[in-house]
């Protein structure tokens, strides 16, 4: 580590040091709720939750990782020496063994023998295999080294991502503020909505309004459709040239600090076609009815559960694709998505809404009944969790927004 860099720091942190040594108590607590001597973290959004540290290139043999023990504040952090001034100038890490060669067997090997010594000698360590870096080769070849000296490893992939679900007042701010530059984005890309541009300008208008407020990339590119394309999932945005009458379907999140805002709103050029028009108006209600229905200490599962009431008791549950959520927070590409659902995931339990949880609620309609336009119509909403109920956190209309 390059100490004299540390010092000529001159931009604002995420967060003080103090709320990095939060979280990592937080940590340390759950290790010994959880019967585990230590972790060893390789999730990229876990890294960045634990020290704020940003990178953009986690690959495959990635063995970048934070050792944290249970009984001791002190952390170990693995990295390349490529990454010697990222490291150098994330003032939450401190003890670093360095990896210099590319191989990922002498890496491998270096990542086993650092964490060996620093754990008992039947040390049960917690392991993150589910983590999007590295492959799960390399993942299982940590694992098998560690055994082989005599560690007890154990799946340890959602330990963190439970805590990260619920968010200090420091990290509430930060998603205010990501919720303020998601409304602003979505207003420019309304304003430049026109007959002739492309679905592309319209995303370079979203990213360049996000750029200027201090955002960074999402964890996954813009999901934008217009016309024929307007009921589009997961599909990025094309050089089709919006036409009068189309529907424009923009989906997208603001990152802060790598802290997700989600939004999606659709647009039309011009007046539309009323059935459209009718199906958005029924369908933001059912956010009015999560909001009055919901409360703090209720399983999270009673979000879906209301909003599935409300789309058959309105009769435009048959045009659903997907209703329900999923918890937002850090994320680092390739996704914004993790394994925390208000539906929950098999092998994963319902959650209590606790004050500070943060996490979208979203209508996706599919029409295919030819009405004009395009192909279907959708929202996302990001709400919050307080003390007194649940918060929507953009004050831009649901129903569809005509330009």
């Amino acid at each position: 580590m390059q100490d004299y860099l540390r010092k000529q720091i001159d931009w604002p942190q995420p967060f003080p040091d103090q709320e990095y040594a939060d979280r990592l108590a937080r940590v340390r607590a759950a290790l010994q709720g959880a019967k585990l001597d230590a972790i060893y973290v390789t999730t990229p959004a876990n890294l960045t939750w634990l020290a704020g540290y940003d990178m953009i290139w986690y690959h495959t043999r990635c063995l970048t990782g934070m050792l944290i023990r249970a009984d001791s504040d002190k952390t170990v952090w693995f990295d390349g020496v490529g990454h010697t001034t990222i490291v150098s100038l994330t003032p939450a890490i401190k003890d670093v063994v360095w990896c210099k060669s590319e191989n990922v067997t002498d890496l491998v090997h270096k990542v086993v023998d650092g964490i060996a010594p620093r754990i008992g000698a039947q040390a049960r360590i917690g392991l993150e295999p589910w983590g999007y870096s590295p492959h799960a080769d390399v993942m299982k070849a940590v694992r098998d080294g560690l055994e082989a000296k005599g560690k007890k490893t154990s799946d340890a992939s959602t330990l963190i991502e439970r805590l990260r679900l619920v968010k200090s007042p420091a990290e509430i701010a930060v998603v205010r503020q990501a919720a303020a530059m998601a409304d602003n984005a979505m207003e420019a890309a309304r304003k430049v909505l026109a007959p002739g541009i492309m679905e592309t300008e319209i995303e370079a208008a979203i990213m360049s309004s996000l750029m200027k407020a201090g955002g960074g990339y999402p964890g996954i590119r813009s999901m934008i459709g217009s016309g024929p394309r307007a009921g589009t999932h997961h599909s990025a945005a094309t050089q089709r040239k919006v036409k009068k009458g189309d529907l424009v379907f923009v989906d997208f999140c603001s990152a802060l600090h790598r802290y997700h805002v989600n939004l999606n709103r659709t647009f039309t050029l011009g007046k539309p076609d009323p059935r459209f028009a009718e199906l958005m108006k029924k369908s933001s209600g059912c956010v009015d009815q999560i909001l009055a229905s919901v409360k703090p200490g209720d399983p999270w599962s009673k979000i879906s559960t209301v909003g599935e009431d409300y789309l058959v008791k309105h009769d435009i549950n048959k045009y659903i694709w997907w209703q329900g959520g999923y918890a937002l927070g850090i994320s680092v590409p390739p996704d914004w998505v993790g394994s925390f659902f208000a539906d929950p995931l098999s092998g994963i339990e319902d959650q209590p809404m606790q004050p500070g949880m943060v996490f979208n609620y979203e209508n996706q309609f599919d029409v295919w009944e030819n009405w004009d336009g395009g192909s279907g119509a959708a929202y996302i909403e990001t709400l919050l969790v307080t003390e007194k109920g649940l918060e929507v956190l953009s004050k831009l209309p649901r129903t569809l927004i005509e330009v």
